[in-house]
């Protein structure tokens, strides 16, 4: 007879997982059109996953918390991308297992004709997965990302033998890896792109 299930996090670095997906998937529609929504992403990574382990005990995993990091738009220069940033947030936030947290763009002297960038967010990503492991609240931790800037910080997690520290990402893009330690991968296709897409409606939010 098994113990008792498995908890699971999914931590998420959202315009990585985001923007990697529409360049393998999006076909000439534009990003938004390949929205991912965090919840049913981190539901297909433990569906899969729970698919591919051979260890039984490992297949008990349940998904308790997603933790979300993405960039903010300034409510200043781009209102309505602000607004629609706020309106996923509180979409995916319905479910209390989901933990989104913004951290605002840095906008250049050169902006409109220079773009925003994110600044800091693979930083909070990189504190928080260590903050998970350390917490031992849950038994299995996912980092899904493709920036190897984070690799430092897995790396870290990994050997700390607090928890077993995996990565997910998507099918022919580029893997986080961990010298020496071959962590567990879950690797996602497009039909798991298809099933972890965000189809609702934002356009009132940009229209204001």
């Amino acid at each position: 007879m098994l113990d008792e299930a498995l908890t699971a996090a999914v931590l998420i670095d959202y315009q990585n997982i985001h923007l990697t997906a529409h360049g393998c998937w999006g076909r000439s529609g534009a990003p938004y059109e390949s929205l991912v929504h965090p919840l049913r992403f981190a539901d297909q990574v433990l569906q899969v996953r729970r698919q591919r382990q051979q260890d039984e005990r490992q297949r008990t995993a349940v998904l308790t918390d997603v933790f979300v990091f993405r960039g903010l738009p300034s409510n200043k220069n781009q209102p309505a991308l602000y607004r629609v940033a706020q309106a996923h947030r509180s979409e995916w936030e319905r479910d209390k297992r989901v933990h989104v947290t913004y951290r605002p763009l840095r906008y250049p002297s050169g902006w409109p004709n220079h773009p925003a960038q994110e600044k800091g967010v693979d930083v909070l990503v990189a504190l928080q997965l260590v903050k998970v492991v350390e917490h031992r609240r849950h038994d299995v931790v996912i980092l899904a990302a493709h920036d190897t800037d984070l690799e430092p910080a897995l790396e870290l997690a990994a050997t700390s033998g607090q928890a077993k520290v995996e990565t997910a990402g998507w099918a022919h893009c580029r893997r986080l890896m961990v010298p020496g330690r071959r962590l567990w991968h879950t690797t996602l296709g497009e039909q798991e792109f298809r099933e972890a897409r965000d189809l609702r409606d934002y356009s009132a939010y940009v229209k204001g």
